[in-house]
């Protein structure tokens, strides 16, 4: 446990040390991103020797998904969360979560902001599904500078290839990147790479002749990546909320909460995002609960991939905490455009566990035609 906690600090610490990074210094007029993950396993195996206790026969299935939505004047963010264990040899464990506020900031271009939000929670120790309204104040802004980091790709790419005498000025890398930006004003793909073509033949960098088939190619293959994205900033919120419907079966209690958000990147192949909130009556050391998260990707190459998350979570019931303990690494291995290898290593501890549970699941997909 402590190894995790000091490569996630010494993660912070790099990225703190990277503060001038170019990337983080780009500033997006509209954040609007939007993450996916859907997940399932199951598993069957029947003992030959006639065992029922060594029968296995459960499954998994997890749905997480975030938006992120921030213009000058207002803003808001989603997050939905869900996981369901089933076994037939054991009880069937789920739990739910879904988050959602609204932001007004105080000032265009400010960063300091009021919000109303909304949760709600259910989970298979609970009494009855749990409800919140809250109301707070806050400070921070989140910017998208994937334009950027595409950019900053397409100049990698084309001074690694040789098709660039060398990288492109800022001023270049930003021009480019309000075009791709604006990609919605373009009819087709093709009219964006025409334009960032243009945009570096008109550097004075490009080799003699300009630049070919395979480099516009490449560069097309970059804008159209839906999956990549990149983005900075932080914010922290305090506020007020109200139980509508307390999951414990209990009386309605007026709740005080806290919450924080950190986004870095040094580099188009770096994400770095952590998250934390708490939540719980006036007597918060009784009864709380507390989140914490972290999620650290790295793009080793054009074929390997490294994703680390971490997350923790507590419940405290009358001064009883439960502690629940996430640890996950993802890695991904493109040898070809038209195969996956995935390699997935995830670490639980639960309340009550003797110790560690692991899962390593490793998957190879192949397209044929």
């Amino acid at each position: 446990m402590r190894g995790v906690v000091a490569v996630l600090v010494a993660c912070l610490a790099v990225s703190l040390a990277a503060g001038a990074a170019p990337l983080c210094s780009y500033r997006s007029p509209l954040t609007d991103l939007a993450d996916l993950l859907m997940s399932f396993s199951y598993q069957y195996t029947n003992d030959p020797y006639g065992s029922k206790e060594r029968d296995v026969n459960e499954g998994s299935f997890l749905v997480d998904y975030t938006r992120l939505y921030d213009k000058p004047e207002y803003g808001f963010d989603i997050a939905l969360s869900n996981r369901l264990d089933i076994s037939v040899l054991d009880v069937a464990n789920y739990s739910t979560v879904a988050d959602g506020s609204y932001k007004r900031y105080l000032e265009s271009e400010s960063d300091a902001f009021a919000f109303a939000g909304a949760s709600a929670r259910s989970s298979s120790s609970y009494a009855s599904l749990g409800v919140t309204a809250s109301l707070g104040l806050g400070l921070g802004r989140f910017t998208d500078v994937t334009p950027l980091a595409i950019a900053t790709r397409i100049d990698d790419y084309l001074t690694e290839q040789g098709s660039l005498k060398n990288h492109l000025r800022s001023a270049d890398l930003e021009i480019m990147a309000y075009e791709i930006g604006s990609r919605e004003t373009f009819a087709t793909l093709a009219d964006l790479v025409d334009a960032v073509r243009d945009i570096i033949e008109s550097s004075g960098f490009a080799k003699l002749g300009g630049l070919d088939a395979l480099d516009l190619s490449q560069i097309g293959a970059l804008l159209a990546d839906e999956s990549f994205s990149r983005y900075c900033g932080w914010d922290g919120k305090i506020g007020v909320g109200y139980e509508i419907l307390d999951p414990s079966g209990g009386e309605r209690d007026l709740l005080v909460m806290g919450s924080f958000n950190y986004a870095f990147t040094t580099a188009p192949n770096v994400q770095l995002l952590l998250s934390g909130s708490i939540s719980g009556p006036p007597d918060i050391f009784t009864t709380s609960r507390i989140d914490l998260g972290a999620e650290y990707d790295y793009i080793v190459s054009d074929f390997l991939d490294l994703t680390a998350t971490y997350s923790f979570s507590r419940e405290t019931w009358a001064g009883t905490p439960t502690d629940v303990h996430h640890i996950g690494l993802d890695v991904v291995l493109t040898p070809l455009d038209t195969a996956d290898v995935t390699l997935a290593i995830t670490m639980e501890h639960r309340p009550y566990y003797l110790e560690w549970s692991l899962d390593i699941r490793l998957g190879i997909s192949i397209q044929l035609l």
